[in-house]
Formats: structure tokens, sequence, C-alpha cells
């Protein structure tokens, strides 16, 4: 008769049951957020030449626009034709509906949020070695995405300089700036929600050292993520 495997022989047949893998840790998530002219990307530059890790979520929309179809055909979708050029999506063009329609703009932000902060964590998780990673996102407010981050940053300028800015960067008339300021949740709202508040009316170098000191402060701090 064959003989029975003994225990030893089970034991070793049998596979090895693991848990599902686990992550890498996350760095504090740090919004940086601010009205149009502000100067937030120049803070978010800064901030990068300090060594910290930076992500730019328009940027990251931008990319999956033109990368990810499933995210292509629902933009497409909800907007029509009228988006693309030569096929793919116009962001100019698309830019000016989405400012136009409120309850479009809400839409898009449903297609496009929960992939661009998907894409921004499987990314932070590249730097669990570092303090923290800044996270550009222009309408954080308005898209109530606050609470996915430990702390914000608001960067803001006066009306003056703000509007300046803006008409030499987009080059844009004074009129057509106002109204995208008009737009977006007033800057004065903004800061009692913020952690931080950046003025920057000044210079570049102005804006340096505050950020320099800022990036100390953070440094030192702990998560606050709910």
């Amino acid at each position: 008769m064959p003989s029975k495997p003994d225990g030893r022989n089970k034991s070793a047949q049998k596979k090895e049951v693991r848990g599902p893998a686990k992550k890498a840790p996350m760095p504090m998530g740090v919004a940086v957020t601010g009205n149009i002219g502000s100067g937030k990307s120049t803070a978010v530059k800064i901030f990068s030449e300090l060594g910290v890790p930076t992500f730019d979520t328009d940027r990251i929309g931008h990319d999956l626009l033109g990368s990810d179809s499933r995210i292509h055909a629902a933009v497409v979708k909800i907007f029509g034709d009228a988006i693309l050029t030569s096929g793919q999506i116009d962001r100019r063009k698309l830019g000016e509906l989405v400012f136009r329609s409120e309850e479009k703009r809400l839409k898009l932000e449903t297609v496009l949020h929960p992939a661009i902060m998907a894409a921004v964590a499987e990314q932070a998780r590249n730097f669990a070695d570092r303090r923290y990673v800044i996270v550009e996102v222009p309408l954080l407010y308005e898209a109530k995405l606050a609470g996915r981050f430990d702390y914000v940053v608001l960067v803001k300028a006066d009306e003056k300089t703000a509007v300046a800015r803006a008409s030499v960067k987009l080059g844009i008339e004074r009129e057509k700036v106002l109204e995208r300021l008009g737009a977006q949740i007033p800057q004065s709202e903004k800061e009692k929600l913020a952690d931080f508040v950046i003025a920057n009316n000044g210079s570049e170098e102005d804006l340096r050292a505050k950020v320099l000191l800022l990036h100390s402060v953070i440094s030192s701090l702990k998560p606050e993520r709910n």
C-alpha cells in the first residue's frame, strides 16, 4: 500500500498566507492655495528650491485628460466636441466653459478630483522619508478638498497687485481678471479657513524669506489629517 504522507509533508505543502501588502507611509500633505494673481505658484517654486517635493494638481489634471481614455471620454460626454482641438481636449476651451457654468464645473470635478488626488497620494509615497510635501491646489476651498490635507497655506495679495500679475501672466485684460476673481471664494473668507497665510505684495525675495520661515515651522509640526 502506498504510504500516507506524514504531518511534516502536509505542512510543507501548505502555501503561506499573507495579508494585503502594506502601503508605504505618507509624508504630511500641505496644500498651497490662493486666488488668481496671488503668487501661489511662485511660493510653490520656492518650496521646491528648498528641497520640498511639490505637486501641481492642474498639471496632473492636464496629464490625465491626455493620457486616461476613460477620463477623456467622460469629460467629452459632459462638454461635447466643442472642447476638442484635433481630437484632444483643449484646456483653454474647457476652462471657458467651466467658468461659465457652475453645474458643469461640479461635474468636471466629480470626474477629475478623485483621479488627481489618487495620483498625488501615489506619487507622495515615493517621498516617505521627507517630512512633508507641497500640493498646489488653486481652487482648494471651492472644490472642498481642504480636508484631504494636514495643513493649508494661503498665499494672498491685494487686488491691485493680483490683477496686475494675472493680466501679465495670462495675457488678458483687467476686466477678465476681475471677472475670474469674482467667481472665486473671497480671499477674506479663505484667510479664516487656512492654517497659514502669506501676504505677497512685494518682491520675490520678500516672498522667499516668508516661505523659508514657514518651511522651518512646518518641518517641526505633526500630521493633523483627520
